[in-house]
């Protein structure tokens, strides 16, 4: 059953969907399975988005770690800023600096409260932000 409401969440689409109407317990199983459906699908920020719905940070870090792993350090950001893991949305936010990606490295210097990275960022290279 998880399976087909997962399948109907994805084709549905993730802000159409009131997680609310499911327990805590089905909507962690059935976001998170929408979740790495999207993923295969490449939709990337809307597989963090149901993961993240599902309250499923173990999901979403190991998202990252392997986004990390594939040097894909600016969608690693995406899961890694849910879970408010500090450390290792630093490491993406740094990495993502280093490829020239500043505005993602901005949100994820905020998102780790290092308010010093995140002001050199503004100031310098994203004032838009």
């Amino acid at each position: 059953m998880t399976n087909t409401l997962s399948r109907w969440v994805v084709e549905k689409g993730i802000d159409k969907v009131n997680p609310s109407m499911l327990s805590s317990d089905m909507r962690k199983e059935v976001f998170t399975e929408a979740g790495m459906i999207l993923l295969k699908e490449g939709r990337i920020f809307e597989a963090v988005k149901a993961v993240t719905m599902a309250g499923n940070d173990a999901a979403l870090l190991s998202m990252g770690d392997e986004f990390m792993r594939q040097t894909k350090f600016d969608q690693a950001a995406l899961a890694y800023i849910p879970t408010k893991d500090k450390d290792r949305i630093e490491k993406a936010a740094e990495e993502c600096a280093k490829q020239g990606n500043v505005m993602v490295a901005y949100y994820a210097y905020v998102a780790s409260g290092n308010e010093q990275m995140a002001a050199f960022l503004k100031e310098n290279f994203c004032p838009d932000a």
